[in-house]
């Protein structure tokens, strides 16, 4: 019998398995359009661990696409603030291009809270501190990943100062955000694709 006691990667392991398949599920339900089911499964798990950043970023984008932008604009904020202290699950990902979601998301919570009635006809200092912070963000996003398009699109596609030239690369005037599903599977893709 082995009297050692479990190393704390091994606890963090045991302690973070259970959760990574929670969060698949929850991932899974959202791409089904499942949207109030999918944001159970992130509550849950940051109930058990408060410290991840990746169910916060998932909750924002939920909130996002259920036009609560000031809730996903809270949990933005949470997982960037988690995301700068170091605190990332996901080791699928490089930590720019996990950090570049996070900001992009952050972006487009302020760019949509910004877009709300209650702020184009109220007070436009509230409306250019939006804008100003949502491109911020954007900007920040663009520079960690220069391959997020979004971002990099959404940086100097609108707002009163727009970059007439910036234009997506694709020649689309709706770049979606991608999602960790979506991140994950596309730099799977790129590095089968330079093996």
């Amino acid at each position: 019998m082995n009297d050692e006691a479990p190393s704390h990667s091994t606890l963090d392991e045991e302690h973070l398995a259970p959760l990574a398949i929670r969060f698949m599920n929850a991932l899974e339900r959202r791409r089904a359009g499942q949207l109030d089911r999918a944001s159970e499964e992130p509550r849950s798990i940051l109930r058990v661990e408060p410290r991840l950043a990746e169910p916060h970023m998932e909750l924002a984008s939920i909130h996002l696409a259920m036009e609560q932008p000031e809730r996903g604009l809270e949990h933005a904020r949470e997982a960037v603030r988690l995301l700068e202290s170091s605190a990332r699950w996901n080791e699928d990902l490089p930590e720019n291009v996990l950090k570049s979601l996070a900001h992009n998301l952050l972006g487009e919570a302020m760019r949509k809270m910004a877009d709300q009635d209650s702020v184009v006809f109220g007070a436009p200092e509230k409306w250019k501190t939006l804008m100003e912070q949502a491109k911020h963000a954007f900007r920040t996003a663009a520079a960690l990943d220069p391959e997020n398009q979004h971002a990099s699109w959404a940086a100097f596609g609108f707002g009163p100062q727009a970059d007439e030239d910036a234009e997506p690369a694709d020649g689309s005037t709706d770049i979606p955000a991608l999602d960790l599903v979506g991140l994950v599977a596309l730099h799977e893709g790129n590095a089968a694709g330079e093996e």
